[in-house]
């Protein structure tokens, strides 16, 4: 039987305003991000989830809320994953994005992020901001992929159903770009970074994950 997990991006936060780089350090989402949260979850509102899930970061917590408060049919469960949070940035987390990847494409033949993801893709992103993090503190791709399957594993063992589900997560845009491309996605371009209130959606059938849906905007 098929399970779908939809993937919600939180909505729009201080951070994201000020252009600055934002994984597990955390904001508040602006009035914009209100809005976008509310407005997924109009667009969302009757399908029928059997679990809401958020990751455990305050941004994600408080789009879950305002989504579950546009539903017309309640969820059986909600729970709150850490392993759903957005990618550690290590020691550039809170800094200016362009300071950030000056720093990190230094030395490269690289001129942005875009610009590697474009000829290395993700893994090579998360390489060289650990190569250039002073306290080694940022995530690799293989550590994001590992935590998204045991958080996918908890979430399908923890659920009150266990056949054709929806099944709805708010988590992050680097942890979502991240696991689409793992399943196939190209997510070069800004124009492919997951917007505030996007949703993409994931296929579970037999244990096999297929991604179905990237970046959408209802």
């Amino acid at each position: 039987m098929t399970t779908q997990l939809y993937f919600v991006r939180h909505g729009e936060t201080f951070l994201n305003n000020f252009k600055r780089m934002q994984g597990w350090i955390d904001s508040h989402l602006t009035e914009k991000g209100r809005q976008q949260a509310i407005a997924t979850g109009k667009a969302l509102a009757q399908t029928k989830f059997t679990v809401v899930a958020s990751s455990d970061l305050g941004r994600a917590r408080q789009t879950k809320k305002l989504i579950i408060s546009q539903l017309q049919h309640q969820p059986k469960a909600t729970f709150v994953l850490p392993e759903f949070r957005e990618v550690n940035f290590g020691s550039f987390d809170g800094l200016p994005r362009i300071d950030a990847w000056n720093t990190v494409t230094e030395n490269t033949p690289y001129n942005d992020q875009n610009d590697i993801i474009r000829h290395g893709g993700l893994h090579e992103v998360r390489q060289l901001m650990a190569d250039a993090d002073p306290l080694h503190l940022c995530e690799y791709n293989p550590e994001i992929i590992a935590r998204w399957k045991r958080g996918v594993q908890k979430l399908l063992a923890e659920s009150p159903d266990q056949d054709n589900m929806n099944i709805l997560v708010i988590s992050h845009g680097t942890f979502i770009r991240t696991i689409s491309e793992h399943y196939g996605q190209y997510v070069a371009g800004m124009e492919n970074v997951p917007k505030n209130g996007s949703v993409t959606i994931f296929t579970v059938d037999h244990g096999q994950i297929h991604l179905k849906r990237y970046n959408q905007l209802l």
